[in-house]
């Protein structure tokens, strides 16, 4: 079970102060993205430059390259540099999974705590709320507790911002808000009035997702609504209960793959480096009251055809299936978004394969994973 219920920035003991001697990123691979995130985003950039934000959430998959690549347009120099806020559940955790953003200057780390206020070094231009359990494992043994956290950690952040004054905010949600995709849709359109199914618990996510949107929009915050889909990249949780992380343990724990279904579920993957570039292009020059779709379109895939490319990209790792899936389990888990509408804002680049190859180099580079296959061990 798990509570956010809120965090300090009040004085130095709070702040994580760890300071590695040389502030570079963690392996080529990640090195490669957020140079690709900077080069996309130039004229972002050129916008934070001297601008305060606050991001919840930058110790997960989706903050992380976010804090990546503003560490990374501080260290270029040559303007004003960019100032970040972010709390975080667990200072210890911060520290062994990202020491090299830990005690930079303009990078400040503080520890959650359970009271609700919120103190920053003067006012803050920007916010990016991204906090949220976004993995089943996270929420569906306390839906209850789940929907509460969410709601309530969204309501002080939008507090917050509001006395603030801040110019623009970008709340992440998640395509769960659309809930199941009827078989006659080829993609998801932000048109579409779908909703979770409130019988079953598990829509515990996408409703909070959901309700959380009215919240931002009934507030009269200027903000901006990120709907996430699938997505890989090198901080992929290995140990959660997404597919392509799945897919990766098992290959290098147990040499096999097993999957629980013939896997002809379908999906769009967008890398992490394009979800960040997407996220800024997002808070910088989205419309306020809209909501953008984010993902990638092109290639749809199975998940049978995701764990083949796992276990061809380690090293043809054996990947077992049932004989037989239900045409009803099939429809109700295509889950491919529309996303023409961000495309006038950006449009991804690294197609699917890539993005497990890319994803599964850095975790080697790292000591993640102890094998990956010669082709794989060439990009680094």
């Amino acid at each position: 079970m798990f509570l956010w219920l809120g965090f300090r920035l009040t004085g130095p003991g709070n702040l994580i102060n760890h300071m590695p001697s040389t502030p570079t990123l963690p392996d080529s691979i990640v090195n490669s993205d957020i140079q690709n995130v900077l080069s996309s985003c130039k004229n972002e950039f050129t916008q934070l430059a001297g601008r305060k934000i606050l991001l919840t959430g930058g110790g997960g998959f989706v903050g992380s390259y976010l804090v990546e690549s503003v560490a990374a347009f501080n260290r270029i120099g040559g303007q004003p540099p960019c100032q970040l806020f972010l709390p975080t559940r667990s200072p210890d955790t911060v520290k062994l999974k990202f020491p090299h953003l830990c005690g930079l200057p303009h990078i400040s780390w503080f520890e959650w705590d359970s009271g609700w206020k919120i103190h920053t070094s003067g006012p803050v231009d920007y916010v990016i709320h991204a906090a949220s359990p976004a993995d089943p494992a996270d929420y569906l043994d306390a839906p209850y507790e789940a929907m509460k956290s969410i709601a309530q950690l969204t309501q002080k952040v939008l507090d917050f911002s509001l006395g603030q004054g801040a110019k623009r905010f970008l709340y992440v949600s998640s395509g769960a808000v659309y809930g199941e995709q009827p078989a006659a849709l080829a993609n998801i359109p932000e048109t579409y009035n779908g909703a979770p199914d409130l019988t079953n618990p598990a829509s515990c996510y996408g409703e909070s997702k959901r309700y959380c949107e009215l919240l931002c929009r009934t507030s009269g915050i200027p903000a901006m609504f990120a709907r996430l889909f699938s997505f890989v990249g090198p901080y992929q949780k290995l140990d959660g209960n997404f597919a392509i992380g799945n897919f990766i343990r098992q290959a290098v724990q147990h040499q096999r793959i097993q999957l629980y279904s013939p896997g002809l579920s379908r999906r769009t993957f967008c890398y992490a480096s394009d979800l960040a570039s997407a996220l800024w292009k997002l808070l910088l020059n989205g419309e306020c009251g809209e909501i953008y779709n984010v993902g990638r379109a092109g290639t749809v895939v199975t998940i049978r055809e995701v764990a083949d490319a796992v276990s061809q990209l380690i090293g043809d790792i054996p990947v077992s299936v049932p004989l037989q899936e239900t045409h009803e389990l099939i429809v109700r888990q295509k889950y491919i978004p529309d996303v023409s509408k961000l495309s006038s804002l950006y449009a991804p680049q690294i197609d699917w394969r890539d993005g497990i190859a890319r994803t599964l180099a850095s975790l080697y580079a790292r000591g993640k994973i102890p094998h990956v296959s010669e082709t794989v061990r060439n990009l680094i």
